[in-house]
């Protein structure tokens, strides 16, 4: 299982290239797909760190898949950044009511997709350490 995959879901393929570079350029591996069907199929198998997640895509939008993401124990933990032409606020909410972790509109500038990407995984990474640390804390108290 490689921890460093970053899934990208966009119906453009231009963004996805774009997103892509970002990613890599910051040494995760990106795992690319264009709809919220593949987004969610591929899940499983890609077990990413991150969901750089497109709202607007045709079928199956971004607010869906991040409730359904969301609403799995397997996958809730996985941070959601939505990158969204939406700008309103009403839609930014509605963003976050799905579950997201983070908005970015479009266009994106790199280097703020960079230090969202970093935040969150650096939040992830903490939050993970943290329930280590109270799980072996639990362990070490209940065996006395």
């Amino acid at each position: 299982m490689d921890k460093k995959r970053i899934l990208i879901v966009d119906d453009v393929e231009g963004q996805r290239f774009i997103l892509r570079n970002i990613i890599m350029e910051m040494g995760y591996q990106p795992v690319l797909a264009g709809s919220g069907p593949q987004a969610l199929k591929v899940f499983p198998k890609c077990n990413p760190r991150l969901v750089l997640l497109d709202v607007s895509m045709p079928g199956m939008d971004g607010y869906e898949v991040c409730r359904i993401l969301k609403s799995s124990p397997e996958t809730s933990h996985v941070p959601v950044i939505f990158i969204s032409a939406f700008e309103e606020v009403g839609e930014i909410m509605k963003g976050f009511e799905a579950g997201c972790a983070d908005y970015v509109t479009k266009p994106f500038i790199p280097e703020v997709i960079r230090a969202r990407v970093g935040v969150h995984l650096r939040l992830k990474e903490a939050v993970e350490r943290l329930s280590q640390l109270s799980d072996f804390q639990g362990e070490a108290l209940g065996g006395q």
